[in-house]
């Protein structure tokens, strides 16, 4: 079936004939694949396009082009609905407000458990290693200036960081 002229009236027989491949965009922008909801998400773009072309903020030559249609504005359209179902479903509604402090609350807590065992196993390195580290850490944020500093090599810095840093995982994971 070939429609000689689209316009507003035969707009969605016309797209229609594309339905595959508008599912077969859908399908590769979408994270979990679900037929259904490929399904849902091109009848929702087949929607706002007629409206988009209804309410005269796109036209229908811009929208088919040589008797197709133009597979950016439906890609475009298609990511729009996908990233808008997506946020709807993460928003959290505002009555949940004290959810959301015991979260934050958790949170600082696991901060400050973690930021607690690395101090202990700090305390438990060798003096030199656990004072370059905290150096680096808390003030220079760089090898060449801690190195300049504390007039040492840049390499026995490095060294020392690298084993400081390597030291600190491994005890970490180790528990």
């Amino acid at each position: 079936m070939r429609l000689k002229k689209v316009d507003l009236n035969n707009i969605l027989e016309h797209l229609a004939l594309y339905h595959d491949d508008f599912c077969e965009i859908a399908n590769n922008l979408l994270y979990k694949k679900d037929k259904k909801v490929v399904q849902d998400i091109v009848q929702e773009m087949y929607i706002r396009l007629y409206e988009q072309v209804h309410d005269g903020k796109l036209e229908t030559q811009q929208l088919i082009i040589n008797n197709k249609p133009h597979f950016g504005i439906i890609k475009r359209t298609i990511k729009r609905i996908i990233q808008e179902t997506a946020n709807k479903e993460n928003r959290i509604p505002k009555d949940e407000n004290a959810i959301i402090k015991n979260i934050v609350e958790e949170e600082e807590f696991e901060i400050e458990e973690f930021n607690n065992k690395v101090l202990d196993i700090l305390n438990g390195m060798y003096w030199f290693d656990r004072k370059l580290f905290t150096l680096y850490v808390k003030q220079f944020n760089s090898i060449r200036k801690l190195a300049k500093e504390t007039r040492l090599g840049h390499v026995t810095v490095y060294n020392t960081i690298k084993r400081a840093k390597k030291n600190i995982k491994k005890k970490l994971y180790e528990k």
